[in-house]
């Protein structure tokens, strides 16, 4: 029984009466079930080529059995349903989304599916290669005589995110919409993915992937690969992407930019948001300003513990903003900080200023990024307040984004991250 499809290009086609009239080229799965199905084959011979159904073809060991004379059968006509397995899988780029990266398919799994033959996966291992070169069997018992047995490198269908049947450009990666398979991965996984790519190939995922998953998706790669795909992007998707970013990982990703870019694209964001990241690219990288975020929490001291709930409930900050609670005065300066814990437990009236820190550790905008570092770690702070010299807050740095610069590339994604526990 034939298994790949290799076994079934350059096969040969024989009429009813047993003579050799065609060799097959391409094969054809329709989509739209959980496998893909073999419909029809692409026949090449010296009378005739074009599709043809399989209905009126019978796979056997030794070829293509046809049930009528090649000259009388009707052609198939291709629909958008209609995947062509040599020109649009074999040998392209696909995502195996299964284990986060990008591989080239070396062949395609088939396996009996009741009296048709479906696609169950794809194969992207050296053993593919070399039996497709038509020595597998003495290559094999060689690999095996010398210890060293080669061995498939199989992956099932369902891990697979295939290319867009028919497109243009040589199998460039193209996502399927509504493109489940990688909008459901972790965006870390999707990081991972489009950081094999090639710079195109990496904007056409970003562009299929809506645009908080896109924005979570730059903020898990490295700047320069990031940067490297907002050169690519259109300018308004790049900048609505940027706006859901958070400040501090734009700015980044800005700062990596050409100085046209960068302008170009702040122009395209809307003015708060713009203005966020404008005021983190005038600051060093090095510095505290530079590796500070400007979404963090502060409030009056007048508040009481109650209010200071309610206004929390009312901003739906993300986790990583209110590991504290800031306290400043009429001038925005910082005067204190109140953890989670103990305005949780303090009574609803009890004014802010009764119940917060005052003795608050704090580092200026100037200060070197391994001073903030000796200051978290010294102090086991999760995250530590930026000031400017005259003790206005301006920012926050978070732990989290400490140790990514701190740590090399390659351990980066396995930090794990810090949240407050809602239960």
């Amino acid at each position: 029984m034939l298994k790949y499809l290799t076994e079934i290009l350059g096969k040969p086609v024989y009429d009813p009466d047993g003579r050799r009239v065609a060799r097959v080229m391409d094969a054809i799965a329709k989509q739209g079930g959980r496998l893909p199905t073999l419909t029809a084959l692409f026949l090449k011979g010296k009378q005739r080529e074009g599709w043809y159904s399989l209905e009126d073809a019978e796979i056997r060991e030794d070829g293509i059995h046809l049930r009528a004379p090649l000259t009388s059968l009707e052609n198939y006509k291709p629909s958008s349903d209609d995947m062509r397995l040599q020109r649009d899988i074999l040998d392209k780029q696909i995502v195996d989304v299964h284990d986060y990266r990008v591989i080239r398919v070396n062949d395609v799994r088939l396996a009996a599916c009741g009296d048709q033959h479906c696609v169950v996966g794809v194969d992207a291992s050296l053993r593919a290669l070399v039996r497709r070169s038509g020595l597998g069997a003495p290559v094999e018992t060689l690999a095996k005589l010398i210890g060293k047995p080669l061995q498939s490198n199989l992956i099932a269908w369902d891990d697979v995110e295939t290319l867009e049947p028919g497109s243009a450009g040589g199998g460039r990666i193209k996502l399927k919409v509504p493109h489940e398979k990688i909008a459901r991965l972790h965006p870390a996984d999707i990081a991972d993915i489009v950081e094999q790519l090639t710079p195109q190939q990496r904007a056409e995922v970003m562009e299929a992937l809506d645009v908080e998953t896109a924005a979570d998706t730059l903020e898990e790669m490295e700047d320069e690969t990031a940067a490297e795909v907002m050169e690519t992007l259109e300018e308004t998707r790049a900048a609505d992407i940027l706006e859901e970013m958070d400040p501090d990982a734009a700015a980044d990703v800005l700062a990596d930019l050409s100085e046209e870019r960068t302008e170009e694209l702040l122009e395209h964001m809307e003015p708060e948001e713009a203005a966020d990241v404008k005021e983190l690219l005038a600051y060093g990288e090095e510095t505290a300003g530079g590796l500070m975020t400007t979404e963090f929490i502060a409030i009056p001291t007048r508040m009481t513990a109650e209010q200071t709930i309610q206004r929390l409930r009312e901003l739906a900050p993300k986790a990583e903003t209110i590991y504290y609670v800031y306290v400043t005065d009429d001038d925005n300066r910082l005067v204190g900080v109140i953890s989670l814990r103990d305005l949780i437990v303090a009574d609803p009236e009890t004014h802010i200023s009764d119940v917060m820190v005052q003795n608050v550790r704090s580092v200026y905008t100037s200060d070197h990024a391994d001073e903030v570092a000796h200051i978290i770690s010294r102090y086991n702070l999760l995250a530590i307040p930026v000031v400017e010299e005259d003790g206005r807050l301006v920012g926050i740095i978070t732990v989290d984004d400490m140790m990514e610069r701190l740590l090399p590339p390659e351990r980066r994604r396995r930090l794990p991250q810090v949240t407050v526990n809602d239960e």
